[in-house]
């Protein structure tokens, strides 16, 4: 089914503006003023819902209509509404195509590799279609070798405001290897005069594989190990597709192995089949994009697992790429059309807000489906309205965690963290047995506006203010489960 942007929008309009001055809420709950004024913080700061998520009755809120940052909470109601739209059944393909004549091992013609958005393809997935194409007895091509990416749009990276060096910031495409990031190891010259060496590794369970789309300049400077190359538009004088491209200037105490984002995932996928086809014994061109033409025949085909377990690992471990690679499948079958990350959000999203009529959609801002962005907005009770529509299937797919640390026991959330940023949302069992849902955030937006005005993508790390505001963040968090679990 297809649902015609445009048309969802001005029905979300006129919803919101009936809707917009409806308040169902007029719960206190337990007094959290001491836990908020203990970890350091002002009322203003923090925003809560405490729900029976049967009935929607709210036990206990602060400030449930003012929007904050949800960080990775916005994972929650992305892979609700991808398992609405495509089933948690769903399997995402990636596939290998031959055109042209075989023969005594030789294809005289193309071999196409076309993504299909799996967010969890791997070096092994690769493997696997060569395994299929070498009993063929295919062992040289020819023609070209293209990889296929027009299954979904392909961005060199999830949000602009990040760190060039972020690994969680990686490039979005059909074809998405290894979660698109790559090793870089240098290592220092053993005798004066000789050159430092570097090497860039595409790396999976099976091991690892050189990245021929990465190269590497050598420089020297302080402050910034790394700085991307802006690559010219187009192709270079030899026709192959411009890749990665970094200037590498080794600092005093930095670590000789770091993990880099892949802004071009098509290419580099398309490079690590090259490799793996050779140890395999199949020679390939240099990969080149191109099209699965019609006349084309089906040589290979991998499968995911299903949607529903992708979308349990990504509500535990949080991967920004597999959000949005689902995300941006679950829109794009609702609307074609969906060439950006905020139009896949805002596609993905509006069904759940026809869903809820009587809830105040005022002030909702999601500009992609990980929650990588200081600049996307929601409230505890839009999460709230979210939450619920999840449903117990979808809830039940919630980690027992907190970015790695275990929660207190009943409590299943997704969590969410940016500098300044903290949020957690889900659902917990009170002392008494019961069970409630919840959605919790505290933002500082005057500390998280200052560091974005003099933000520098060449900083990887966040300064320590915000790692000691994080910690008190957590702490109020707690604090709020506990008096939460032992007061209702």
């Amino acid at each position: 089914m297809r649902i015609p942007t445009f048309s969802i929008l001005l029905l979300l309009a006129c919803i919101t503006a009936v809707s917009a001055c409806a308040s169902p809420y007029g719960a206190t709950g337990p007094d959290d003023r001491a836990a908020i004024a203990r970890n350091g913080f002002s009322a203003d700061d923090v925003g809560y819902v405490l729900f029976d998520p049967d009935s929607g009755a709210v036990l206990a809120e602060r400030q449930p209509a003012k929007p904050f940052a949800p960080a990775s909470v916005a994972k929650l109601p992305a892979m609700a509404a991808a398992l609405a739209v495509l089933g948690p059944d769903h399997r995402f393909e990636t596939t290998l195509h031959v055109s042209g004549r075989l023969g005594n091992g030789v294809l005289d013609g193309d071999l196409i590799l076309k993504g299909g958005g799996d967010p969890s393809l791997s070096s092994e997935g690769l493997t696997e279609l060569l395994r299929d194409l070498g009993a063929l007895g295919v062992t040289r091509v020819t023609g070209r070798f293209l990889y296929d990416t027009s299954s979904l749009p392909e961005m060199p990276e999830i949000d602009a405001g990040q760190p060039w060096t972020a690994g969680y910031n990686t490039g979005v495409g059909a074809l998405s290897l290894n979660f698109n990031r790559f090793r870089f190891d240098w290592a220092r010259p053993a005798a004066a005069g000789q050159p430092v060496r570097v090497s860039a590794w595409s790396v999976s369970d099976a091991g690892r594989v050189p990245l021929d789309s990465v190269t590497v300049q050598l420089g020297a400077g302080v402050g910034a190990a790394f700085t991307p190359l802006a690559a010219a538009d187009g192709q270079p004088a030899n026709g192959e597709p411009v890749g990665e491209r970094w200037r590498f200037a080794p600092q005093p105490g930095m670590a000789s192995s770091l993990w880099l984002p892949v802004t071009r995932p098509g290419l580099a996928a398309g490079h690590v089949f090259r490799r793996l086809a050779a140890e395999a014994g199949i020679v390939l061109p240099a990969p080149a994009p191109g099209a699965v033409p019609p006349t084309a025949t089906l040589a290979a085909l991998h499968r995911s697992e299903p949607l529903e377990v992708l979308a349990r690992q990504v509500l535990r471990y949080s991967n920004n790429l597999s959000a949005e690679l689902i995300g941006l499948a679950a829109a794009r079958r609702l609307d074609p059309a969906v060439q950006t990350l905020p139009q896949s959000a805002a596609v993905l999203t509006a069904p759940a807000m026809l869903a809820a009529p009587r809830t105040d959609w005022t002030g909702l801002r999601l500009l992609n489906h990980s929650g990588l962005s200081a600049a996307s907005r929601i409230t505890p009770a839009q999460t709230m309205a979210l939450i619920r529509g999840a449903g117990p299937a979808v809830l039940a797919l919630l980690p027992g965690e907190d970015e790695g640390k275990v929660l207190p026991p009943g409590v299943r959330a997704k969590s969410g963290t940016l500098a300044y940023a903290k949020a957690l949302a889900g659902t917990l069992t009170t002392a008494s047995g019961r069970t409630l849902g919840f959605a919790f955030f505290v933002t500082d937006e005057e500390r998280r506006a200052a560091m974005d005005r003099t933000m520098d993508r060449r900083i990887a790390e966040i300064p320590p203010e915000a790692r000691a505001w994080l910690v008190r963040a957590r702490k109020l968090q707690a604090d709020l489960l506990e008096l939460w679990i032992a007061g209702l």
